[in-house]
């Protein structure tokens, strides 16, 4: 057995060893992205309820923004003459 052996050995066991690497590499790059893919797909549809949520509580409300206007200026004015009553009873 001469040195040329030994290096060849030795070459031989590295590419088993990279290749081996490369295929355990490979492996976990594709579980990886078909991971992310099935989250993305799960945030894309959560996403979509959301819109649609927001877009259902728009649609509820519009209608009823006079009308909460309305009772927050009475409001508002009860709380004004409410305390210029007080100011001038004390």
């Amino acid at each position: 057995m001469s040195i040329e052996w030994f290096r060849d050995l030795s070459i031989t066991i590295l590419c088993f060893v990279t290749t081996a690497v490369l295929i355990f590499t490979a492996i976990l790059v594709y579980r990886l992205y078909r991971t992310l893919k099935s989250i993305l797909v799960l945030v894309k549809e959560a996403s979509k309820i959301a819109y649609d949520t927001v877009s259902l509580v728009q649609e509820c409300i519009k209608p009823l923004l006079p009308i909460l206007a309305v009772i927050q200026g009475i409001s508002g004015g009860f709380k004004g003459i409410s305390k210029m009553f007080k100011k001038e009873s004390n």
